[in-house]
C-alpha cells in the first residue's frame, strides 16, 4: 500500500456517507458544524476579548441579554467571520456571564462594548442544499473540502491505525510470555503442545520487531513482521478476528 492507494480508500469511505438538504454552519476551515433537520444555534467560546456594537435596548447596566444580535468590531481571526453573531449564555463564567465593559454609549445609535474572554457566542444554522460528506473526524464537509484530500491527514490517520494494530499484535503475544506452561495449537485441530526455548526466542524477536516498527524506513507503509512459525496459526486467528470486528462481524 502507498499513500495514493490509502487516500483513495479513505476518500471512498467518506464519499459513501452523504447527506443533503440539512441545516448546519460552514466554518472558515471548510468543515460543517453538526447537521440537523431544523434550524438551531451553533455555539463556540471565544478565547479572547471581543469588541462589538449592541443595540442599547439589550443592554442593562453592564449586562447584555442572551441570544441577541451583535455587530463585531474586533475579534480573533476566523471567529465566525462573515456571520451574524448572537450572544449566548456561558455558565462557566458564573457572575461574569454576559457581563461587558461599556466603551461607548451615545444618545443615538448602538453601544460599543467589550466582552470577556471565554464568553460564548452563537450563529444560526442555515439550510445547506449541496451534498455533504462525513469525514473520519466525525464532521461534515463538501467533497472538495474533505480532510481525506490532504496527504498530511491521510498520513497521520494511517500511521495511527498501523500503530494501533502494532500494539494489538504485541498484546496478542503477552500470554505466551507471561504464562510459562502455556500450550499452543500449530494447526487447525492439531494437538496442543508446549513452547520450546527456540519458539520463545523467535517470539521475543517478533515482539521486538513490532516495537521497532515505527522506526522502520518507509513507515507507515511497511509490512508487519512475519509471525513466529510455531505461533502463526493462533496469531493469524487473532488478527482475522479483529478484522471481522472492524467490519461489523463476529
Amino acid at each position: 500500500m502507498n499513500i495514493t492507494e490509502i487516500k483513495q480508500q479513505y476518500l471512498q469511505e467518506a464519499l459513501s456517507h452523504a447527506v443533503q438538504n440539512k441545516y448546519g454552519v460552514e466554518l472558515a476551515d471548510g468543515r460543517i458544524t453538526t447537521i440537523s433537520d431544523s434550524e438551531s444555534f451553533y455555539v463556540e467560546s471565544c478565547p479572547s476579548e471581543i469588541t462589538a456594537y449592541v443595540d442599547k435596548k439589550y443592554l442593562k447596566g453592564n449586562t447584555v441579554k442572551e441570544e441577541i444580535p451583535i455587530e463585531i468590531v474586533s475579534a480573533p481571526e476566523d471567529f465566525f467571520t462573515g456571520k451574524q453573531v448572537y450572544t449566548f449564555t456561558t455558565p462557566a463564567l458564573n457572575a461574569d456571564n454576559l457581563k461587558v465593559e461599556v466603551l461607548e454609549k451615545p444618545l443615538i445609535g448602538k453601544a460599543k462594548v467589550k466582552f470577556k474572554a471565554g464568553q460564548n457566542f452563537a450563529i444560526k444554522s442555515e439550510l445547506i442544499t449541496q451534498p455533504l460528506f462525513r469525514s473520519s473526524d466525525g464532521k461534515y464537509y463538501q467533497a472538495s473540502e474533505l480532510p481525506e484530500q490532504s496527504d498530511n491527514f491521510v498520513l497521520e490517520r494511517y500511521s495511527n491505525e498501523v500503530k494501533v494494530e502494532r500494539n494489538a499484535r504485541i498484546s496478542d503475544t503477552d500470554d505466551y510470555v507471561k504464562l510459562p506452561d502455556i500450550t499452543i495449537q500449530k494447526l487447525a485441530k492439531a494437538k496442543r503442545t508446549a513452547l520450546t526455548d527456540e519458539d520463545r526466542a523467535y517470539l521475543e524477536a517478533y515482539r521486538q520487531a513490532l516495537r521497532n516498527l515505527p522506526e522502520t524506513a518507509g513507515f507507515p507503509f511497511v509490512e508487519f513482521p512475519a509471525f513466529p512459525s510455531a505461533l502463526a496459526y493462533e496469531l493469524q486467528q487473532k488478527v482475522e478476528s479483529r478484522e471481522r470486528m472492524r467490519q461489523g462481524g463476529f
